[in-house]
């Protein structure tokens, strides 16, 4: 049982890591690890239960530090929490009556989607001096955000990220960190929701609790410092690699 133990410990410390520097909560790490290694035998139900505890520990972990460095905007966050957190719970209570196969088909149009946006725009930040455009989109496209992240266990994060920089106007620093702040409360309302389910697995969610809340710590220190150039491309790489892995494993089911 240790090595186990221990291997989903280093799960949640890749995931916190990268959640925390991308704005992407954990959750495009966690559920892809646990479901594509046959070692943990779960389904994507059980993982997307487990991700979104760890989802939380991220924006925990990584909040307090980018609101010290004045990275998250609260106004904005807050604008479109209004539309996460109710399509967290709408995604919640959507995720049973789905079939693994589908989320797993599903899942990697949405990783796409991003990549393809945020590689377009590399070489392009925004100005933070001025005032954010389109919030009535903005809580439009971040209730799907939260669907999505009740559905599939991830934050939001990417959806969040990319509207905040490519719809909204925000820096991507600025649209990472508010991310991060964000996924806090939608995964809050999706967990409860699991929660009253029995779905969460306790016994592995607790070392990747710990992992995500300590990678996350390492995570959010260095945003600050990293060129944002090389930060999307970072975003990239890794949402294509859990694209590919995913709609690899969603397509084997129906062999």
């Amino acid at each position: 049982m240790i090595p186990y133990l221990f291997l989903l410990l280093i799960i949640g410390i890749s995931a916190g890591f990268l959640g925390a520097l991308l704005g992407l909560g954990g959750g495009i790490v966690i559920v892809p690890a646990l479901t594509l290694i046959p070692y943990f035998h779960m389904t994507i139900h059980e993982a997307i239960a487990i991700s979104m505890t760890g989802v939380l520990a991220t924006s925990l972990g990584g909040t307090s530090r980018f609101l010290s460095e004045g990275l998250t905007d609260l106004k904005l966050g807050t604008l479109l929490m209004l539309g996460t957190t109710s399509g967290a719970i709408a995604g919640s209570l959507l995720s049973h009556t789905l079939k693994s196969n589908v989320l797993e088909m599903i899942f990697p149009l949405v990783l796409f989607y991003a990549s393809y946006e945020m590689l377009k725009n590399q070489y392009k930040d925004n100005n933070p001096d001025i005032p954010y455009r389109h919030p009535i989109i903005g809580i439009g496209l971040a209730f799907l955000a939260g669907v999505f992240a009740g559905v599939f266990g991830v934050g939001g994060g990417a959806i969040n990220v990319s509207v905040m920089h490519l719809v909204m106007g925000a820096p991507m620093k600025a649209a990472t960190a508010t991310s991060n702040f964000m996924i806090g409360t939608t995964a809050s309302a999706a967990t409860f929701v699991y929660l009253l389910k029995g779905a969460i697995n306790l016994y592995a969610a607790t070392p990747v609790v710990l992992g995500v809340f300590t990678g996350a710590q390492i995570g959010s220190r260095l945003l600050k410092r990293i060129n944002t150039v090389l930060l999307k491309r970072i975003f990239v790489i890794i949402m294509l690699l859990v694209a590919f892995e995913m709609l690899y494993h969603g397509i084997r089911g129906y062999l």
